[in-house]
């Protein structure tokens, strides 16, 4: 469920607005900071959709906050004038539920200073660079629910700060909620390292060999684990970064676009997830003979990015392919979890193969296939019904049907025989039940009232 809290204050509007459906955006001009004006520029959209983003269970705050920030330098694109502008706003997730931040109309306060600490006062002459955006008068309403709580507010981008009425900024900052579930006095937040991007360069970000300096497309790095094949996620990036770059042209000259050591080691966590390769606190993690890593590069120029596969090679890695075979799925699947509950909406469709398990595994008294994906075990589960069927017995005599009129073919089932039938039943345009039997595609039912 998502509660969104429109601001009040046109002064806000700068970085508040909220643009749940239209692409458009809310600008600034600082030459008057009462005014807000609506533009179609694409590139400044700031969209407060989406869905909650819940805290990380080792984080040290209650509601993790995310102030979603763009900046564009005042260009000239075709001709046309485009004015530098800050659009964003300030969301914060508590309990999976999503809220807007709002701005007090009276105290609330919008400041911008440059790399240099040198106070921006007109946003529509923005250069580009990197600038620092400080907003207090902020509030967010949590609902009567959470009326009365203290809590506190963090966030996972470690370029935001909090400071309460003492002034000072630091990583969290504790909150009293009033009975209406609203904080009982504004918080100020700092974002840095907002990058005002330069709409006129439309040049590209590319990679290249740290070595010999040739443009490459994708990588391949070799580290070697340790014992029992534990290996370091930094370890992996600081090899990735010592053996790629990204550059950027812009004014003739090539700039550096190339992650930091941070943004590598989130990009190799990606992978090991994604792998479902375990990490532990520390970084560690039992390495495969080998893994690919998507590494980001993002312009702080221009907005543009570029993505590098690099295939990791581990020497003393270990063979993390499990036992597995190939199954043709005879009734439609969904996937489920461990506690039998649907995973998504995707579904296998009947008399297509899937990689499983070579055993079941029994949840809540049904048996179940688990899915492997890239030689390993997926979390995602199949109930057997639909791969090997169930064995009934027959009450009645039964004919095979193709469809609700026409019979498969002159066989009589007789009562007591035992058919294996796959999955649930189908219903028929003449409204009755019927299963699918044999173990194959033939368009083979019985009537389910059979059983």
């Amino acid at each position: 469920m998502k509660k969104n809290l429109r601001i009040v204050s046109a002064a806000a509007a700068a970085l508040l607005a909220v643009a749940p459906v239209a692409a458009s955006a809310v600008s600034v001009n600082a030459a008057d900071n009462t005014t807000a004006t609506t533009t179609n520029t694409a590139n400044t959209v700031i969209n407060a959709g989406g869905t909650a983003i819940n805290t990380p269970a080792d984080a040290k705050y209650d509601v993790d906050v995310t102030p979603n920030l763009t900046a564009t330098a005042a260009s000239t694109v075709n001709g046309q004038t485009i004015n530098g502008s800050i659009t964003g706003n300030i969301t914060a997730s508590y309990n999976g539920q999503s809220y807007t931040g709002t701005l007090d109309t009276k105290n609330g306060k919008v400041s911008v200073a440059d790399s240099k600490g040198t106070a921006v006062t007109d946003f529509s002459k923005l250069t580009n660079g990197s600038y620092t955006v400080t907003v207090s008068g902020v509030s967010f309403n949590f609902g009567t629910a959470n009326a009365n709580k203290t809590i506190t507010l963090g966030s996972k981008n470690s370029n935001v700060k909090f400071a309460g009425a003492d002034g000072k900024f630091a990583d969290t900052v504790k909150v009293e909620l009033g009975q209406n579930g609203t904080l009982t006095t504004p918080i100020s937040v700092q974002v840095s390292n907002v990058n005002a991007l330069d709409l006129s360069n439309a040049n590209g970000v590319n990679f290249y060999n740290a070595s010999n300096g040739s443009q490459v497309t994708k990588g391949s790095v070799n580290v070697t684990a340790g014992l029992n094949g534990r290996l370091n996620v930094s370890t992996v990036a600081s090899e990735i970064l010592k053996n790629f770059a990204a550059y950027q042209v812009s004014n003739g000259k090539a700039v550096s676009q190339m992650p930091d050591q941070k943004a590598v080691v989130a990009d190799v966590n990606a992978a090991l997830k994604a792998a479902n390769s375990p990490v532990d606190n520390a970084g560690w993690f039992t390495a495969p003979t080998s893994f690919s890593v998507n590494v980001k590069a993002t312009s702080s120029i221009n907005g543009v990015d570029a993505t590098l596969p690099v295939t990791v090679n581990v020497a003393n890695g270990k063979d993390m392919t499990v036992p597995s075979q190939s199954k043709t799925i005879m009734h439609n699947a969904y996937y489920y979890d461990k506690d039998a509950k649907r995973v998504g909406t995707d579904k296998l469709t009947r008399y297509n193969s899937v990689t499983v398990s070579p055993k079941t595994t029994t949840i809540n008294g049904k048996a179940y296939y688990e899915v492997v994906e890239n030689g390993k075990l997926s979390g995602k589960f199949i109930n057997a019904d639909n791969i090997d069927g169930t064995e009934r017995t027959l009450k009645h005599n039964a004919y095979v049907y193709k469809t609700s009129k026409k019979r498969a073919n002159k066989v009589v089932l007789k009562k007591g025989d035992k058919v294996v039938t796959y999955g649930g039943t189908y219903t028929f345009k003449n409204g009755k039940q019927y299963y699918k039997i044999g173990n194959n595609t033939d368009k083979t039912y019985v009537k389910a009232s059979n059983f």
